[in-house]
């Protein structure tokens, strides 16, 4: 076959060695990811991004133990309430779309509430409106853990009554964010058909299942203008020159993947231990709030930042993917092996890269210091899936390219101090 022919011949194999110099990222792994490692080893691969069934334990069918009114040295409400959703995240599973939706919301009626209360002349507790709007926005995400949201709200021995204001503005700003959330168009129904024809996707999801959130697109966005506003060029046109060297490198490291390289497509396809990818970028969030020592409105601020930027990430490449429909490398070289299951949406961009690089990079300016480390994670994450056999290499690039330009624009349409987001 046409592919086969491609791959042996000594064009291929000099692209392979080249791609393999040239972009190369470094491996050395964080702290973070190496305490990780061992949970790859002794739990399955979920998906990268969306509706593929995951294999890790079960998580308990108790509500989560970790109460975000528990003392935590250096933690903000704000941080420990993003803990206690990451908790519900393993309980549930939700689909990646659907859990990063939910985390976006949730920090964005934190900070609201947060920047409410501080500038309320009553001084109403910035932490107990960070609670009352975490339990409204928890509690619509999660209707079966109202019960338990609430029995944590608690009261403080001193403050009760600032305590009690700030819960009560707390509730009022979740409240708004749920009604807004209810006309984001992120349930619009989908009734095109999948395009059939050389180069395009095809679902080989069994049963047979329609893609995963094609619609996510049009989702309103919180920063963009729309979901199209970074739409990336078409990726490299089926049978081309360009399109068959990807496809060998992908093939080549399939046939020749690594002890190092399985081991990074198998932590990014579950990183941490999550089974919610963006989780995994929510905790480098709270751990970096908590090694900075943030103000409680600093840390709502980053996590609403970066929640709400990252998922206009998720919108802007699920605008690409359902624009172009590239078929995945495996349906173009059946001898493709994966190391990772594989997603059931179009290949071309990658949203473990889009996603990853919009949170990182805005993590990166928030944090100046720790840029370095947090582009290696996203480059990692996008070469993760080429090293896994799930993506071409421009599929990560083309991501990092579309969050690496969605970062800056979201910080330059940031709020100034003591600013409201938008509740559109």
């Amino acid at each position: 076959m046409w592919y086969s022919r491609f791959y042996s011949s000594t064009r291929a194999h000099r692209f392979m060695a080249d791609a393999a110099h040239h972009l190369e990222v470094p491996m050395q792994w964080t702290k973070a990811v190496l305490s990780s490692l061992w949970l790859v080893a002794t739990v399955g691969i979920s998906a990268c991004n969306d509706g593929a069934a995951s294999t890790a334990p079960s998580p308990s069918q108790q509500s989560p133990t970790a109460s975000p009114s528990a003392q935590v040295s250096g933690a903000t409400a704000s941080s420990r309430w993003n803990e206690l959703a990451r908790n519900l995240s393993q309980k549930y599973g939700p689909p990646q779309q659907v859990g990063l939706r939910g985390l976006a919301y949730l920090s964005l009626a934190q900070y609201n509430a947060v920047v409410t209360a501080e500038s309320d002349a009553a001084h109403p507790s910035a932490r107990g409106a960070a609670t009352g709007a975490s339990v409204a926005v928890l509690s619509w995400i999660y209707p079966a853990e109202a019960t338990y949201l609430e029995s944590l709200v608690g009261q403080p021995d001193a403050g009760a009554a600032e305590f009690a204001a700030g819960v009560l503005i707390g509730r009022g700003i979740g409240a708004q964010v749920i009604a807004s959330a209810a006309n984001d168009n992120f349930n619009l129904v989908w009734t095109g058909t999948v395009p059939v024809g050389p180069g395009f996707w095809f679902s080989l999801a069994l049963p047979p299942a329609p893609p995963i959130a094609p619609r996510l697109g049009d989702m309103r966005p919180f920063f963009l203008s729309s979901g199209s506003q970074f739409r990336p060029p078409p990726p490299p046109a089926f049978g081309s020159s360009a399109f068959l060297s990807a496809l060998a490198l992908v093939r080549h490291y399939s046939d020749n993947r690594t002890l190092e390289q399985d081991q990074i497509a198998k932590f990014w396809a579950l990183p941490g231990g999550f089974k919610l990818i963006p989780a995994y970028h929510n905790f480098v969030a709270t751990d970096l709030i908590a090694r900075h020592h943030l103000s409680e409105r600093d840390a709502a601020h980053t996590l609403a930042l970066a929640n709400q930027a990252a998922m206009d990430g998720f919108i802007a490449c699920h605008d690409a993917k359902y624009t172009y429909w590239l078929l995945r490398p495996t349906m173009a070289d059946p001898l493709i092996t994966l190391s990772v299951p594989l997603p059931n949406h179009p290949s071309y961009p990658s949203n473990h890269a889009c996603v990853t690089g919009t949170f990182m990079a805005v993590l990166g300016t928030l944090f100046p210091s720790e840029a370095p480390h947090l582009k290696r994670l996203a480059d990692q994450a996008a070469l993760s899936r080429t090293f896994g056999g799930l993506h071409y290499l421009f599929d990560g690039q083309t991501g990092l390219a579309i969050g690496r330009q969605i970062a800056p624009w979201a910080l330059a349409h940031d709020v100034g101090p003591g600013q409201l987001f938008p509740i559109k």
